[in-house]
């Protein structure tokens, strides 16, 4: 709805421009003395003629400048009580105005320039003390110049209420909307210079700067009251040509099509082709300009409207932007070369106007170019961003994988070297202390130092243990309990293929669930006296896995509860691994301690 709003004021407004030039025809004037008959003198003649008003005369192709006299009469019943003006709606180029014989203005006096060979308007105060009462006459001499028809419309004599707001009118569509035109061109050339000269890489900014460039010696009527500028006006036009040979090449840009070799040597040789012909004795510059520039231009015009309608049939957008002001401004081309030609009348060249819509077609285009690279800018920077936040977070996450596999890897090296030591170290004095314990034959210290290996081989195997190993670390402790089960006597029924898998494993924690299971089956030889002993793992509920130790020996006095410094032990190993330890006696007699454990175990265990 947004984007929809916007192209129907843009529609809207460029509707409102290109109507401007019409806009006196629309409104009516009212108010004042009509004057629509007078006696006009043509250049050469040597009577008066009297003619109905507007008058407009053919161009004089042979170049020169062609000046008609006209003389009007109106009567006042008498003397005027208010100041009275003359208005002239529209007269070719320059108009000189007398009244009674004394000469009132010369618009070719002004400080504001007459316009680009077009015509002008004239808003002039009658003095009082030339007026009288009765007959009154008005001299009028209008010039128009080289292929211009001259135009003068039926002045009128009334007040400056009646009068001026026409005026006014007329001087903003007839001047300074030309000048208007002629600052937002150089507006537009200095926006598609900076554009070039941050991106001469582009052509469209190339070619689009040498169009703006090469069609500012146009505006060179708007002086052509300056010495010489007259004379050379064609020359510079026939130069200035060269523009209109720039609009299919940039209507193939726009498409994104192909610009030939001929077609840009064109911009260049035609118009020097026509200034060449010109300088010859034998032809006159304005037929040159007539036969050859300027069917020359049309053709070049409307080959960069076709060029852009096929665009914009395939569906290029930008091509469909252009479509309208070329179209216009190829149609005002037309309607500007009837005119010089004699076809039609008029003495307005639309060419002027209807070039500024075609630079404000160009400009949109311009804009969304820019709008649709900053757009793409911020897709790419919005892109970019994420990528960096994923790659940081990539980084991150290797980051800290690469510190805990470190971290690992100290854990492991020193585990290692612990283990060594430890089995090197401490493992055989042990087993020398064994040794002498036979020898000695003291079943005391042989006991003792062979309950202290098995402890230390406990405590080895524990430091080799990974994540999710736990049933390793119950297996090896199952070898040892075996061994000496048996030399005891005791019959061992070892089953954890239930248990599920436990997470979070770590050797403190291996450690810790071997010194529950070990201090359970010693207590069941010890205060049993047990002579079977069942282990086994299952599931205990849906977040908890169960080691029960059972044995048919005596029963734990109360529950367990206040057994000994082995039982609180076993208890405060269970609650620093997140779990618990139950003492049960069965029905059928005997004892029963099942550790519950926790899936996950918790990363810090703290000193067990």
């Amino acid at each position: 709805m947004k984007k929809a709003a916007l192209a129907l004021l843009a529609c809207l407004g460029l509707l409102l421009l290109a109507g401007a030039p019409f806009l006196p025809r629309l409104v009516q004037i009212e108010g004042g003395q009509v004057l629509d008959r007078a006696f006009v003198l043509a250049p050469g003649a040597q009577q008066e003629v009297e003619t109905a008003l507007p008058h407009t005369w053919p161009p004089r192709h042979q170049g020169g400048d062609a000046e008609y006299r006209y003389r009007l009469h109106f009567g006042l019943p008498e003397a005027p009580r208010e100041p009275l003006y003359l208005f002239l709606p529209l007269v070719s180029q320059r108009a000189a105005i007398g009244l009674n014989g004394v000469e009132l203005m010369d618009t070719g006096n002004r400080s504001l320039p007459a316009g680009i060979t077009s015509g002008v308007t004239v808003f002039v105060r009658l003095p009082a003390d030339r007026l009288a009462a009765g007959a009154n006459t008005l001299d009028v001499r209008v010039a128009a110049a080289g292929v211009m028809r001259g135009h003068l419309s039926p002045p009128r004599v009334g007040s400056a209420q009646a009068l001026g707001p026409h005026y006014r009118l007329g001087l903003f569509l007839l001047e300074h909307l030309r000048l208007m035109a002629l600052a937002g061109q150089l507006l537009l050339m200095v926006a598609v210079l900076a554009a070039w000269l941050y991106r001469p890489v582009e052509p469209l900014f190339g070619w689009l700067l040498l169009m703006q460039v090469l069609s500012l010696p146009q505006y060179a009527g708007l002086r052509s009251d300056l010495p010489g500028v007259q004379e050379a006006l064609p020359y510079v036009l026939m130069a200035s040509s060269s523009a209109s040979f720039i609009l299919p090449i940039i209507a193939l840009l726009i498409n994104g099509m192909v610009v030939p070799r001929w077609l840009q040597w064109c911009v260049a040789a035609v118009p020097c082709l026509g200034i060449a012909l010109a300088l010859l004795p034998a032809l006159p510059v304005w037929q040159v300009m007539l036969a050859l520039s300027l069917p020359a231009v049309v053709l070049a015009v409307w080959a960069a409207a076709a060029i852009t309608a096929a665009g914009a049939l395939r569906g290029v957008r930008e091509a469909r932007l252009l479509l309208v002001p070329m179209l216009l401004f190829a149609l005002a081309l037309l309607h500007d070369v009837a005119q010089v030609a004699g076809w039609i009348d008029g003495t307005v060249l639309l060419g002027a106007y209807y070039r500024m819509v075609l630079m404000i077609g160009i400009a949109v285009i311009l804009m969304r170019r820019l709008g649709l690279s900053l757009m793409r800018l911020d897709g790419a920077n919005a892109r970019l961003r994420q990528e960096l936040a994923q790659r940081e977070a990539e980084l991150a996450r290797l980051h800290e994988e690469e510190r805990r596999e470190a971290a690992q890897r100290v854990r492991s090296e020193e585990r290692q070297r612990l283990t060594v030591d430890l089995h090197d170290g401490l493992s055989g004095h042990l087993a020398s202390i064994i040794a002498l314990a036979e020898r000695e034959r003291s079943a005391v210290i042989e006991r003792s130092a062979r309950e202290a290996l098995d402890d230390l081989r406990v405590v080895i195997h524990s430091l080799d243990i990974g994540d999710r190993e736990l049933t390793v670390a119950l297996a090896g402790l199952r070898e040892r309990l075996a061994r000496q089960l048996k030399r005891l006597g005791v019959e061992l029924d070892w089953s954890t293929a239930r248990l599920p898998e436990i997470s979070g494993v770590t050797p403190t924690h291996a450690l810790a669930v071997l010194r529950i299971v070990q201090e359970a089956v010693t207590n069941a030889v010890r205060h049993g006296p047990a002579t079977r002993i069942a282990v086994r793992g299952e599931p205990h509920g849906a977040a908890q896995a169960a080691i029960v130790v059972e044995n048919d020996g005596a029963p734990f006095p109360r529950s367990g509860c206040g057994g000994g410094a082995g039982l609180e032990n076993m208890r405060r190993r269970a609650e620093l691994l997140g779990g618990k330890v139950r003492w049960e006696t069965p029905q059928g007699g005997g004892a029963r301690v099942a550790v519950l454990l926790p899936l996950q175990l918790p990363v810090h265990g703290g000193a067990i």
